[in-house]
C-alpha cells in the first residue's frame, strides 16, 4: 500500500470513529433528555421517591445504569427507552431485589433511628422514625439500610436499627394487639417494676406488641425479640391511635405536651424535633398521617387565608410561612406552626432553639418581628379530606400493621 493510500485510510478509519462518537454523544443527550422528563413526571420529589440512574458510553455501546423504587417508575422507563432508543443496553435495577412484592419488609428496633440522605452518620439528616414502625428495606450496603418509611420518606440508617421480617412474621405482628406509648419520654423495664434496669427508652409514637399482663404493667417485645415491661398508665392501644377521630381539643392537648422540647433539623420525635416533624408527630397521635415536610403539608387540607386574618381560624389549622409566588420565583414553604387562637400559634422554631408559643399580634411579649411579612397562608387539616393525607387504617404501610380493619 503506497503513501497515499495509506493517508486515505487513516482519514476514514478517523471519519467512522468520529461519526460513531457523534452518534453516541447525540444518543446520550436525547437519553438523558428523556430521562429528565420521565424524572419530572414519575419521581419529581428525591425525598420519597429513588431515582438513581446513570447513563454512559462503553466500548461503543450506551448503558443506562441505576436503581429505582416504584414498579410503574421502572415500567415507564422501560417502555419509553425501548420505544426511543432500542440499541440503549438496560441494566437498570428495580429495589428491592428479592422479588417478593411485600410492602413491608421491616421494623424500627430503637425507639428512634435518624434517617440520612447518604450511607453515612456524617450526612445530612433527613428525617427520623420510631420503635414499632412499619417500613420497606430496599438494599443493604456497607453496613448501612436504605429504607422508606410510611409518609414516603427515603433515608439510609444503621442495619441493625431496622429488623427485617419476612411474610410469616409481619402476618404474627399484624395479629398481635399493639399499644402505642402516650407518654412523651420513658422507658422500658427488664421486670414489671420501674427501679428494675432499663431495657430501652421510649418516645411519644413507639409502637410495640403485647405479650402479657402483670400488676399495672404490660409485657412487650421488640421487633428483635427483646422482652421489656411497659407501664399501663404510659401506653394506649394502638388500634385507638389507628382509628382516632382527630378533634381541634385533642390536637391542642397534644401539642401542648411537646412545649420546650428542643430544635433539631430533620427531628421527629420528642428527644428533638423540627416544625413539620412537631406536626406530623402530633397528628399522628391523633390518627392522621401527615406529609414529613411542610412543603408537602402546605397542600393538604382546606386553604383558609392567605392573608393572616385570625377571624375565621380554629385551633389545629396549620399556619405557613416562607415566601409567596411572583411572577418571577416560585412559592417557597420553609415553616409551619399550629394556630391556637388569639393569634398565637406553637411551633418548633430554630430561632429558639425549642418548641415554643408566639404571636402574629405586634403587641403581644411572644411576637415574632417579621413573621407576618412571610406569612404564605393557613390550612386547615380536622374535619378535611383530601390528597395527600388521611387516617393512618388508611396508609398503606400501616394496613399492613392493623390487625382488624373497622
Amino acid at each position: 500500500m503506497n503513501s497515499v493510500s495509506k493517508v486515505f485510510l487513516f482519514f476514514v478509519v478517523i471519519l467512522f470513529a468520529t461519526a460513531c462518537t457523534s452518534r453516541n454523544d447525540r444518543n446520550i443527550a436525547g437519553l438523558n433528555t428523556l430521562l429528565d422528563s420521565l424524572k419530572s413526571q414519575y419521581a419529581p420529589d428525591s425525598r420519597i421517591e429513588l431515582w438513581d440512574l446513570t447513563v454512559a458510553a462503553e466500548e461503543g455501546s450506551i448503558y443506562l445504569a441505576g436503581e429505582v423504587a416504584n414498579k410503574g417508575t421502572y415500567k415507564a422507563i422501560v417502555k419509553a427507552v425501548d420505544e426511543n432508543f432500542p440499541e440503549v443496553k438496560n441494566t437498570m435495577v428495580l429495589l428491592p431485589v428479592d422479588g417478593t412484592g411485600q410492602l413491608v419488609t421491616g421494623l424500627v428496633n430503637n425507639s428512634v433511628i435518624h434517617l440520612r440522605h447518604e450511607p453515612s452518620s456524617k450526612k445530612e439528616l433527613v428525617t427520623q422514625a420510631r420503635l414499632g414502625t412499619p417500613v420497606r428495606i430496599l438494599k443493604d450496603m456497607d453496613g448501612k439500610r436504605l429504607i422508606q418509611t410510611p409518609d414516603g420518606y427515603l433515608g439510609w440508617v444503621n442495619i441493625p436499627e431496622v429488623q427485617a421480617i419476612d411474610l410469616e412474621e409481619l402476618t404474627r405482628y399484624r395479629e398481635s394487639q399493639k399499644i402505642v406509648y402516650q407518654a412523651q419520654y420513658g422507658s422500658s423495664y427488664s421486670e414489671p417494676d420501674e427501679t428494675s434496669m432499663p431495657v430501652a427508652d421510649l418516645v411519644i409514637g413507639c409502637i410495640l406488641p403485647v405479650v402479657s399482663q402483670e400488676s399495672g404493667f404490660l409485657e412487650v417485645e421488640y421487633p428483635d425479640g427483646r422482652l421489656a415491661w411497659v407501664k399501663k398508665s404510659e401506653v394506649i392501644d394502638a388500634e385507638e391511635v389507628f382509628y382516632k377521630t382527630v378533634t381541634k381539643e385533642n390536637v391542642e392537648k397534644t401539642i401542648l405536651e411537646f412545649h420546650g422540647i428542643p430544635y433539631l433539623w430533620g427531628g421527629a420525635s420528642s428527644k428533638a424535633i423540627d416544625c413539620s416533624g412537631l406536626v406530623s408527630n402530633v397528628f399522628f397521635m391523633n390518627g392522621i398521617q401527615l406529609p414529613r415536610d411542610a412543603s408537602q403539608q402546605i397542600h393538604c387540607g382546606r386553604v383558609m387565608t392567605e392573608d393572616f386574618d385570625p377571624e375565621g381560624l380554629e385551633t389545629g389549622d396549620l399556619l405557613f410561612f416562607g415566601r409567596k409566588a411572583t411572577d418571577s420565583q416560585p412559592e417557597r414553604v420553609t415553616h409551619v406552626a399550629t394556630y391556637l387562637g388569639d393569634t398565637e400559634f406553637i411551633h418548633a422554631a430554630g430561632y429558639r432553639e425549642r418548641v415554643s408559643i408566639n404571636s402574629m399580634d405586634s403587641t403581644r411579649a411572644n411576637f415574632i418581628d417579621g413573621y407576618p411579612e412571610i406569612f404564605i397562608r393557613a390550612v386547615r387539616i380536622i374535619g378535611e379530606e383530601g390528597e395527600g393525607f388521611g387516617p393512618i387504617a388508611e396508609n398503606e404501610f400501616f394496613k399492613e400493621i392493623i390487625h382488624i380493619a373497622k
